[in-house]
């Protein structure tokens, strides 16, 4: 592929769009994604969407901040934010799955004795 782009004209290169670049822009909506995950795993519609809320608080404060400021540190700031958020939900998602394994094997030897 990098060989190919030497090859392209000029104006094919401000076409091509780079695969991680298309998927980061995917991003959000695979966090959103996980955040009902976790309002499953949960059993809690509320976590669901208190978590949805900050990954689109943290997108439109992104928006805002590349739209109205100069400062770099103020514009990643937001995705700082949404990518620490992004891993708090998969841990979330591990422990609230682990936390009802828990429950359901508690359970178990509880009705087995």
């Amino acid at each position: 592929m990098g060989i190919g782009l030497l090859l392209l004209p000029g104006t094919a290169h401000a076409q091509y769009i780079p695969p991680v670049l298309a998927a980061a822009a995917l991003s959000p909506i695979l966090v959103l994604l996980l955040c009902g995950v976790l309002g499953i795993v949960a059993g809690s519609l509320r976590t669901a969407a208190r978590h949805a809320g900050l990954v689109v608080a943290w997108v439109v404060l992104f928006l805002l901040a590349a739209y109205f400021v100069e400062n770099d540190y103020v514009i990643w700031t937001p995705l700082a934010l949404y990518a620490a958020h992004a891993v708090l939900v998969v841990v979330l998602i591990g422990w609230e799955g682990y936390r009802r394994f828990a429950r359901r094997r508690g359970a178990d030897r509880r009705g087995s004795g």
